[in-house]
């Protein structure tokens, strides 16, 4: 899965810094800061591009391709709330390099893995990594730049990630239509040395709050109730039965969920990771429930286009890897002009546009089979999705910044980042009957996948308006 579009959400933890640290070797911060974060938005993507080699290679199954996926997902959608509160109390560098150096860890055990298991240990160890980088590379941005030169600051950083989010995976398919997909990861073993070495050179030191609550009990039950459900639903979608494994993690799943629900209300805004308070605003409730609709959507199409081009349609691996890259100039281009619509026209109707695009793309993919181009069937859907979500992306970005207190708007924005990895695991965890199918078989369950994909998009224009009416605000980061 491609991360493009997720930047804007993630930068929104370093525009809500309130104390900024005036910094002479600013620069350098940033240099650090995005090529640490960059790790973070190539590795689902090459992934995806990487899939069908992996399953033929290691002969998996469909519900261990969906593990391939998901066990990247899952650490970082339980677990990158907490991820900033430990860069609080423990020092914000530290984390960030802990995680620089977890990333590169994740990635040698993917590369050398001998088989399925170790493939998904690195997978949960990179996705671990990528929790603790975000969230705190953000942070140590936002301190290292003044309120006036911020905006300027996360811009560059998201044109970065854009431009590594869209370089990967062109480098991977070349890599794999003449190589094995375990390059594709080990090439990423110089750009974690490179990151761990700038990032400890050029990153000050900073001063860690010792008193800074860590919500250890929230972490470990939104990990059990997330990861339970993921493997419930991913078993059922592989043609299980309601047997008693099926059963338990679903319990499981659901009761961590619950647990989780009830731990945060205990602890209250001050101590829990994930503040009830916050979800007393209908802007945030309606904001959350279209993230996760529109990105459960996205995610399918951009884990199963790559797919079934190079499983289904046979087109070579380097064009599935640059398949997506109208989706990354889309969002540079269109993402701030989106800002002027919201300003003219609300703050809704770029939402319900964006969504209603990404829905017709979803439809347009109905056409795809196995006499699929990539001019005349997948670059029409594709251009649609980039185009529906430049439109939504910054107006989401920008309403879940102003829907809360300026002190509360790092965290809004990483409960918004966590729910769209949410959305996009239970997407993954629901695509088990596309990928055990092949021939035509593949197509059919596809075009089922995609058709319900641009459901749930109708679902998230819907949201919409949930959202409270009213012109829209633009986010000013304040000191």
């Amino acid at each position: 899965m491609s991360n493009a579009s997720l930047i804007l959400i993630d930068s929104g933890r370093a525009l809500s810094e309130r104390k900024a640290a005036g910094a002479r070797e600013g620069a350098k911060i940033l240099t650090a800061s995005s090529l640490g974060s960059c790790l973070v938005f190539v590795s689902s993507a090459i992934a995806a591009v990487a899939l069908a080699a992996i399953g033929r290679d290691m002969h998996l199954s469909p519900l261990d391709l969906q593990w391939v996926m998901n066990a990247e997902l899952l650490p970082l959608a339980a677990l990158t709330m907490v991820a900033g509160a430990l860069g609080d109390r423990y020092g914000q560098k530290r984390i960030f390099l802990t995680g620089v150096a977890l990333y590169g860890l994740g990635a040698a055990v993917i590369g050398f893995a001998p088989s399925f298991a170790p493939l998904i240990v690195g997978r949960f160890v990179q996705g671990l990594g990528e929790a603790l980088i975000l969230p705190n590379g953000l942070s140590v941005l936002g301190q290292a730049f003044p309120a006036d030169k911020k905006a300027r600051a996360v811009g560059i950083w998201s044109a970065a990630a854009a431009v590594a989010s869209g370089v990967a995976p062109a480098i991977a398919g070349a890599i794999l239509d003449h190589g094995s997909w375990r390059t594709t990861f080990l090439m990423l073993l110089p750009m974690v040395v490179g990151a761990l070495a700038v990032g400890a050179a050029w990153i000050p030191k900073d001063s860690p709050t010792s008193h800074a609550r860590i919500d250890v009990g929230g972490a470990v039950l939104s990990t059990v109730g997330l990861g339970g459900l993921g493997a419930g639903l991913t078993s059922l979608t592989n043609g299980s039965d309601l047997n008693l494994w099926v059963f338990v993690t679903l319990i499981v799943g659901l009761g961590g969920l619950f647990g989780f629900i009830a731990n945060e209300r205990r602890l209250g805004d001050n101590a829990a990771m994930l503040p009830p308070s916050l979800f007393t605003s209908r802007s945030v409730v309606g904001a959350n429930l279209f993230t996760a609709l529109l990105y459960g959507a996205f995610t399918v199409m951009l884990t199963l286009i790559p797919f079934v081009m190079i499983r289904g349609a046979h087109l070579p691996t380097l064009v599935a890897g640059l398949a997506f890259v109208p989706l990354q100039v889309l969002i540079a281009v269109v993402s701030p002009l989106a800002g002027m619509l919201c300003r003219r026209f609300g703050r809704r109707l770029p939402l319900f546009a964006g969504g209603s695009v990404v829905a017709l793309g979803c439809a347009i993919s109905l056409r795809i089979d196995s006499n699929a181009t990539y001019w005349a069937h997948i670059f029409p859907p594709v251009l649609l999705l980039a185009l529906g979500m430049s439109l939504a992306i910054a107006p989401l970005t920008t309403l879940v910044l102003t829907s809360v207190e300026p002190d509360r708007a790092g965290t809004a924005a990483g409960v918004n980042s966590a729910v769209s990895r949410a959305g996009s695991l239970f997407a993954i965890a629901l695509l088990g009957g596309v990928l055990q199918q092949g021939g035509p078989q593949l197509f059919s369950g596809f075009h089922m996948a995609m058709a319900a994909a641009s459901v749930a998009c109708v679902l998230a224009t819907l949201a919409v308006f949930i959202i409270e009416p009213g012109p829209h605000v633009d986010y000013i980061p304040r000191d």
